[in-house]
């Protein structure tokens, strides 16, 4: 099968199966049934065979270290990005989002910025990429439950709720904002969104990375000695504005750290 021929896949399952995965996801959330661990289907597809876990960012983005960690904004306690996978199945993982990620790997090898730049088929790949890894930390949040907060401990009254939860405190708003971004994996035409896409080269030596849910997605990949950083839900007249409102955002980042 082609490379085009599977992102038709991936753009027609988030089409025709989004609608029945996300109903089931916040019925089974609502109800208290949902189980990461023993979920009996998979968030992409909604297939209940041949379970695996998808890590959310690839093993390959942050070099397969199981020490490396990123700090959940709600309760500021630090996850293991190793451990943070979700329940798919083994078509939509190896075949689908696997070939995905090798495409953007053999992208970012043979594409020397100081020589020739990303073609209009790359830039849209990398943000479809992008949009997938998206929708995944959209899915964590969901069903990752709060426990406990840094400073405040354990509070019982939030340790059951999600971490989408108590972000936007609206079921409403969480199942919004996770079918628009489903949507945009299921869109073929990314020439729209191209001025939001940024894209450099990094002098850092370890793996960066920050994102916020359905806004924008920073990530820096020294093995490749590329950066990107996307607005998933704000379009530019021109990369020169998008530029300046990425280095806002990642000044302040880095200022807090």
């Amino acid at each position: 099968m082609s490379f085009e021929d599977t992102l038709l896949r991936l753009r027609l399952i988030a089409r025709k199966n989004g609608k029945y995965v996300m109903n089931k996801l916040f019925n089974d959330y609502l109800t208290g049934h949902f189980n990461k661990e023993v979920n009996t289907s998979c968030l992409l597809c909604g297939s209940e065979s041949n379970l695996t876990k998808e890590h959310v960012l690839p093993k390959w983005v942050f070099e397969n270290d199981s020490k490396r960690t990123f700090t959940t904004d709600v309760n500021q306690l630090p996850q293991k990005y190793i451990g943070t996978t979700l329940p798919m199945c083994a078509t939509c993982n190896s075949e689908i989002l696997n070939t995905l990620e090798k495409y953007i790997q053999k992208t970012l090898v043979e594409v020397d910025l100081k020589t020739k730049y990303y073609s209009s088929e790359n830039w849209g790949n990398i943000i479809r990429w992008l949009e997938t890894i998206d929708f995944k930390f959209q899915l964590i949040d969901i069903t990752t439950k709060f426990r406990a907060h840094k400073e405040a401990g354990y509070i019982p009254f939030l340790a059951g709720l999600s971490i989408s939860e108590m972000r936007d405190f609206s079921i409403r708003t969480i199942k919004s904002k996770s079918r628009l971004s489903l949507k945009r994996i299921s869109t073929k035409d990314k020439s729209k969104m191209a001025n939001s896409l940024i894209v450099g080269t990094t002098k850092i030596k370890t793996f960066n990375y920050f994102h916020k849910s359905g806004q924008f997605i920073h990530i820096e990949i020294p093995k490749y000695n590329k950066v990107f950083f996307y607005f998933f839900d704000r379009e530019f007249k021109n990369d020169e504005n998008a530029k300046k409102e990425a280095m806002k955002i990642i000044k302040s980042v880095y200022e807090e750290e």
